[in-house]
């Protein structure tokens, strides 16, 4: 059987200041695409691994991403979906296709871009030809996307440590759908509530119960996948929020009674869903106070992964302010690298860092120090981490060995935007995480698959920013006002 496959990925924050252009895309085209996600954990490296074993030949148009960040703008969009859509035409007659698609896509021009990638395609291949997609854990889903897609699969994992397995999940429903095995039918159900992000870890309640009801699920009889999405509450669009999804063999009526069993389950929850984070001055303190180290602080608000600046300065402002000792944060500063490259290793230098995107992200912080090292940025995971990459590009990265009264720290400056999703970020810098006091990762959850085996204690902050956790109704136009959290009130202030 010949399969066509397309990747399309960007979690687009619309309370971002940065748009997503053409130019942030790495783009990958034929078999170009399929060497390079094929030593990964991506899920596209699973749809290579279950090719083997299903007798399909995959036929490789397009796969792009980008690092998190504003909406796609509509020339990305259509240039990207073009050429995809021209791959897929030039195959001629196709078995099947499959898609890796984020599920949080929101371009200029439509709130649910994944959701019109796929609609495309559908008008390409005609109505008999099966499409199945994988979906990114923070997927929005809608309706409209399922009425277009035979068969649905998102990732059961927060951290995402599981898209391979997903890939190969995806890849055999498409291979038993073209033999004629079965005959996929699929439900959404959404329940009407903000699951907020800091509830999106999947090793604890409330999603772990429900993941483990999913798998549990998915060993029934003529029930071919069942997922969850959290949602993704930093895109201003019509579906936001959680969805469940079930594929069933040829029985609407059960995907819709276990899809909407699962929903229920998750609304009843709702109560328990309060966020208690401290903010940076408090999360600063208890990191000094502890007697575990490293401690990492997760920076909420300026969360790269889930599209913020990454030059946010709000904890760093507290940690100079608090003369805490023996610190590691990385900070996205391009000007400041090249300060720290004209000056060169062993220089002094005295600098204004950070606070440089937008008045979202803290004020610049003025920092005295000296270069302690200059390297081209460029590191590799080897371990099953977030997002399922290996290699990374940081861009020309400075480490600045910072001085204050009462404490000292390492700055680590990057040219480029990278979720922390990797210890190595810091290690190729030529840091050892194991001996300072506080590290700084700037995310939410998915840091913690890097963090967690070197860190005894991790801890939340309510920082600001483009993924700030405590935004409310009064900042969306598009999403549904009416979603529980918005509308229970309660002691910390929140709206009826």
């Amino acid at each position: 059987m010949r399969v066509a496959v397309a990747g399309f990925v960007h979690e687009s924050n619309t309370f971002s200041s940065q748009p997503t252009r053409l130019q942030d895309f790495g783009i990958r085209e034929g078999t170009d695409l399929l060497e390079a996600h094929n030593d990964t954990y991506h899920e596209i490296a699973g749809y290579i691994a279950a090719a083997r074993e299903l007798d399909m030949e995959l036929c490789p148009t397009l796969s792009a991403s980008a690092t998190p960040a504003g909406a796609v703008t509509s020339t990305a969009y259509e240039e990207i979906t073009g050429r995809i859509l021209e791959g897929i035409g030039a195959l001629g007659d196709v078995d099947g296709v499959m898609l890796a698609l984020h599920g949080a896509m929101v371009t200029e021009d439509f709130p649910h871009g994944d959701a019109q990638t796929v609609r495309r395609v559908r008008g390409l291949v005609g109505p008999d030809v099966p499409i199945v997609v994988t979906h990114d854990y923070h997927a929005n889903v809608p309706p409209e996307l399922v009425d277009v897609a035979d068969a649905l699969v998102i990732y059961k994992t927060n951290p995402h440590v599981d898209q391979r397995e997903r890939g190969i999940e995806a890849a055999t429903i498409l291979a038993r759908t073209v033999r004629g095995e079965v005959r996929p039918t699929m439900a959404l159900a959404k329940p009407e509530l903000v699951l907020n992000i800091y509830f999106h870890n999947t090793s604890v309640p409330p999603m772990q119960p429900l993941m483990a009801r999913a798998i549990d699920l998915e060993r029934q009889e003529s029930i071919l996948s069942c997922s969850i999405a959290a949602g993704y509450q930093y895109a201003d669009v019509e579906s936001m929020g959680p969805s469940v999804i079930v594929v069933a063999d040829n029985d609407q009526t059960r995907a819709e009674s276990e899809a909407r069993c699962i929903s229920e389950t998750m609304w009843a929850a709702r109560d328990s869903l309060i966020t208690d984070v401290p903010d940076p001055a408090s999360a600063g303190r208890l990191a000094r106070a502890s007697d575990e180290h490293p401690v990492t602080l997760l920076d909420f608000g300026d969360n790269i992964g889930g599209g913020s600046a990454g030059d946010s300065t709000f904890v760093l402002e507290q940690l100079l302010a608090q003369g805490a000792e023996g610190w590691v944060m990385t900070l996205w500063d391009p000007q400041a690298v090249q300060a720290c490259v004209d000056a060169g290793i062993g220089s002094a230098i005295s600098l204004a860092v950070g606070g440089k995107t937008d008045d979202d992200h803290g004020a610049p912080q003025r920092i005295t120090g000296t270069v302690r090292t200059l390297s081209d940025g460029l590191y590799k995971e080897r371990e099953h981490r977030h997002g399922g990459g290996r290699r990374h590009n940081q861009g020309l990265t400075a480490v600045v060995s910072v001085r204050v009264d009462g404490g000292t720290g390492l700055l680590v400056l990057n040219s480029r935007r990278v979720s922390p999703n990797s210890i190595h970020q810091i290690t190729s810098a030529g840091i050892a995480p194991e001996q300072q006091k506080i590290l700084v990762a700037k995310g939410a959850v998915a840091p913690r698959a890097a963090y967690e085996p070197v860190s005894p204690r991790l801890i939340e902050v309510n920082s600001g920013g483009a993924c700030w956790i405590g935004r409310g109704p009064e900042s969306y136009q598009r999403a549904n006002r009416t979603l529980y959290e918005w509308t229970r009130s309660t002691k910390q202030g929140e709206i009826e």
